[in-house]
């Protein structure tokens, strides 16, 4: 059986603890309080402009535009966490061509609004030529009527 002294010893290191467990859990509660401030803060980088400019439809800037924001987007994750921030933030670097196949899509709630890779193939099966395409518009300039070209 232990003593009375003994029994004070044991209160006063069970103190002791409480006091030290209460310093850890303040000391804990201010690191988690750091790191949410610093993952708040990496989320609200604003996204950058594009070095490649706005996407106006043209074969050359739609290449250009897409390398740009896949890119972009690889190295803002937080930024860019959703396929919805992506689609609008390449439909406002959009002008021209590319701005008017957009626009109708945004007040329709377009379900390609929400899908990063169905608006870059959108994008692309309306601006890329395909190799048939290209092949096709190639031979068009070869064709002949005699000795004279048609398209002359």
């Amino acid at each position: 059986m232990a003593t009375p002294q003994q029994i004070q010893e044991l209160v006063a290191a069970v103190q002791s603890l409480n006091l030290e467990v209460q310093a850890l859990k303040t000391d804990n509660a201010a690191l988690q309080q750091r790191v949410a401030t610093r993952e708040q803060q990496s989320t609200d980088l604003p996204p950058l402009l594009l070095v490649s400019g706005k996407c106006d439809g043209s074969e050359r800037k739609v290449k250009e535009f897409l390398d740009a924001c896949n890119i972009h987007f690889a190295f803002r994750k937080s930024a860019f966490s959703t396929d919805h921030a992506k689609v609008g933030f390449m439909i406002t670097h959009m002008t021209g061509n590319a701005l008017a196949l957009a626009t109708p899509l945004v007040p329709q709630s377009d379900p390609v609004l929400q899908d990063f890779t169905a608006f870059k193939d959108l994008l692309k099966q309306t601006f890329l030529r395909t190799e048939c395409a290209y092949v096709a518009s190639e031979d068009l300039l070869d064709v002949r009527q005699g000795n004279t070209d048609l398209l002359t």
